[in-house]
C-alpha cells in the first residue's frame, strides 16, 4: 500500500511540475516575442492551479489509504506541492518582470528610432521657427485692440526694418463662431451644385399601361417610369442649383479680422520687404520658406511647407519670359511656388478666411500689407 501510494503521488506531482514548467516557458516565449506583460503574468496562476490540482489528487489518493504510511505520503505530497508552487510562482514573477522591462526598452528604442528618422522635423516648442516669434499659448491681453510691431525681412532672411500691425485689424477678439460662419459661406459659394438625377417625367420610356388593371391577380401598375420600378425615375432627387447663401458684409469683414488676429496671436505672420531678385525656381522658394518659417511652417507629413503668400495687386507680366526684365516680383513668386503643393499666392484683394486658416503661416509683402489695411479701414459699400 505504501509503495503504490508514493508512486501515485510522485506521478501526479511530476505531471503538475511538467505542466507548470510548460506554462512558465510559454510565458517566457510570449515575453521574448512581444506578447506583453499580461501574457507573462498569466503563467503564475496557471502553475498555481496545476499544483493545487496535484495536491488535491495526492490528498484524495492518500485519504483512501487506511494506514499511517498513507498519511505520511499525503504529508510529503503536500510539502512537495507547496515547494513547487513557490518555485514556479517566483519563476513566473521573474519572467513577467523581464517581459515588462523588455517592452519598456522596446518602446524607448522605437521612440529613439522615430526621432532619428524625423530629425528636427518634429512640431513642438523646440522646433525651429525661422524668423517667426511663435507663441504656443495665447496671451491674456489678446483681443484688446493693441498695436504690435514686428520686423520686416528680406528674401535673404535679414531684417530690413519694422512695421506696425494695427490692433483694430490684427488684435480682434477670436470669435470662432464668426470664422465658422464665414468659412461655411465661402465653401457654399465654391460648391458647383451640378448634381442632377432624372425624375419620372425625364426618364426615356413608354407611357403605356404595363398590364390590365384587373383579371390577372397582380398589383395594378400604370407607368413603368415610376420611382418604384426598375429603371424608373428618382423621387425628390438632387437638381442643379446654387448652394450660395447670403452673409452680411460686416460679418465677412469681421471674419477676416478674426483670422488675421488668430495668426498674429500665434506669431505666424511674416512681413517681407519685396520678392524682387528671387530666382524663379522651386528650390529657391523652398529655401526661402525654410529660412522664414522653419520647421513650424511644415504641413502634415513634415516634408512641404504650408504658407499663404499675399502680395499687392498683381501686375500684368509675361511669366514665360523668365529672362526678360518684364517679369514682375509677384510673377516670380507665382512661378517659383506653383510646384509646391501647400503654397498659395494671392493678391491682397483675394485674401480670405478659409485660405488663412488652412495654411500654417501667412507671409505678407510690405506693399500688400499697406493695401490690406487700407481696404479693411475703408467704409463698407452697402
Amino acid at each position: 500500500m505504501w509503495s503504490r501510494t508514493c508512486a501515485r503521488a510522485r506521478g501526479v506531482m511530476a505531471i503538475a511540475s511538467a505542466s507548470a514548467a510548460s506554462a512558465s516557458a510559454s510565458a517566457s516565449s510570449a515575453a521574448v516575442f512581444g506578447g506583453g506583460g499580461a501574457r507573462a503574468w498569466s503563467g503564475a496562476p496557471r502553475a498555481m492551479a496545476l499544483v493545487a490540482t496535484a495536491t488535491a489528487s495526492a490528498s484524495s489518493t492518500s485519504s483512501s489509504s487506511t494506514t499511517s504510511w498513507g498519511a505520511r505520503a499525503m504529508g510529503d505530497g503536500r510539502a512537495t506541492a507547496r515547494t513547487t508552487a513557490r518555485m514556479f510562482a517566483s519563476d513566473a514573477s521573474a519572467t513577467a518582470a523581464a517581459a515588462t522591462a523588455k517592452i519598456t526598452w522596446d518602446e524607448e528604442a522605437d521612440a529613439d528610432a522615430d526621432d532619428a528618422r524625423l530629425g528636427s522635423r518634429t512640431l513642438d516648442a523646440s522646433s525651429s521657427s525661422g524668423v517667426m516669434d511663435v507663441r504656443w499659448n495665447i496671451s491674456e491681453t489678446q483681443g484688446k485692440g493693441m498695436d504690435a510691431t514686428i520686423a520686416v525681412y528680406g528674401i535673404d532672411g535679414e531684417r530690413r526694418g519694422e512695421v506696425t500691425l494695427p490692433g483694430r485689424i490684427f488684435d480682434a477678439p477670436l470669435r470662432v463662431d464668426i470664422a465658422h460662419r464665414v468659412v461655411r459661406w465661402q465653401r457654399a459659394r465654391a460648391q458647383s451644385g451640378l448634381h442632377k438625377t432624372k425624375s419620372r417625367g425625364e426618364v426615356s420610356g413608354t407611357t403605356r399601361k404595363a398590364r390590365p388593371q384587373k383579371g390577372q391577380g397582380r398589383a395594378r401598375v400604370g407607368n413603368l417610369k415610376a420611382p418604384q420600378m426598375r429603371g424608373g425615375g428618382t423621387a425628390h432627387g438632387p437638381v442643379v442649383r446654387s448652394h450660395e447663401h447670403s452673409l452680411p458684409k460686416k460679418v465677412r469683414r469681421l471674419g477676416l479680422k478674426v483670422a488675421l488676429s488668430a495668426k498674429a496671436a500665434e506669431g505666424k505672420i511674416i512681413v517681407v520687404d519685396t520678392f524682387a531678385g528671387l530666382e524663379p525656381k522651386t528650390r529657391a522658394m523652398k529655401d526661402l520658406l525654410e529660412r522664414l518659417t522653419g520647421d513650424v511652417g511644415l504641413a502634415a507629413g513634415g516634408v512641404y511647407h504650408s504658407s499663404l503668400i499675399v502680395d499687392g495687386e498683381f501686375e500684368e507680366g509675361d511669366e514665360d519670359a523668365i529672362e526678360s526684365e518684364a517679369v514682375t516680383p509677384n510673377a516670380l513668386v507665382r512661378l517659383s511656388s506653383r510646384n509646391l503643393p501647400h503654397v498659395q499666392v494671392l493678391p491682397q484683394i483675394g485674401l480670405n478666411v478659409y485660405s488663412i486658416l488652412k495654411h500654417r503661416s501667412l507671409i505678407l509683402t510690405r506693399g500688400g500689407l499697406e493695401q490690406l489695411i487700407s481696404r479693411l479701414d475703408a467704409p463698407i459699400n452697402r
